[in-house]
């Protein structure tokens, strides 16, 4: 679907970074053939998607980055589904790993604290406490472009499976899997991923939301639910 939309509105398959930036109009097209609600900021590189995902609501943003690790424009999407609030689990691109893993050290070095600082991002943080997990069926090309943090393996073997790692292993005209910094969870029964992108960079766009729909796809069938659901929430994304 996302192929023979991106050819009717004039976007090639493997475009360079121009041809593969759609203008407002374009986004709101490709998003309406999927039913997802578009609305744009009126900044280039600001606009808000909306759809849902195995019955409820999703919210995705683009603008200006909220994390100084992103460079251009960041796309931030979440859903917050049935799940139980017990499951943690982080897939995160090695190469940001690396660089977070490496602030956290230096930030609790320099200041001799012996906990980290609570104001540090939720990423940060958990890489300070969590360890990163590996099985035998994780393909060594995904562990070397993706690192999965989080505090129980069997949980993490559920949610990374087999479709969710396919998902991510696809590959963007601009970059390879897991070389631009992206951050994908399921905490506090919602399902988060935050990306660095290009402004209006379609590739990009179609790169987000087939991993995490796929994402919350597999996590609202595999992972354990919440024993009380009071429905879904439309909490912005932060």
């Amino acid at each position: 679907m996302f192929e023979q939309l991106r050819k009717a509105l004039g976007l090639n398959s493997r475009p360079a970074a121009s041809q593969g930036v759609a203008t407002p109009g374009q986004l709101a097209l490709w998003a309406g053939a999927q039913r997802w609600a578009f609305s744009f900021d009126g900044e280039p590189d600001r606009f808000v998607l909306q759809g849902q995902v195995v019955e409820h609501p999703w919210r995705l943003e683009s603008g200006t980055p909220t994390r100084d690790y992103m460079q251009g424009t960041e796309l931030r999407v979440r859903a917050e589904l049935p799940l139980s609030p017990d499951a943690h689990v982080m897939v995160i691109s090695r190469a940001l790993k690396e660089e977070l893993e490496g602030r956290v050290y230096g930030a609790i070095t320099d200041s001799l604290q012996t906990t980290v600082d609570q104001r540090l991002p939720q990423e940060m943080r958990w890489l300070s406490i969590y360890e990163e997990l590996r099985w035998p069926q994780l393909p060594a090309s995904f562990v070397r472009a993706f690192a999965v943090v989080g505090e129980d393996l069997d949980t993490a073997r559920h949610w990374v499976n087999a479709a969710l790692v396919s998902q991510l292993m696809r590959d963007r005209p601009q970059a390879q899997p897991g070389q631009a910094p992206l951050v994908l969870m399921v905490s506090d029964a919602s399902v988060s991923l935050r990306m660095q992108s290009s402004a209006c960079y379609l590739p990009d766009l179609e790169y987000a939301m087939g991993a995490f729909l796929a994402s919350c796809v597999v996590a609202a069938h595999q992972l354990p639910p919440t024993v009380d659901d009071h429905g879904p929430s439309t909490l912005p994304v932060t």
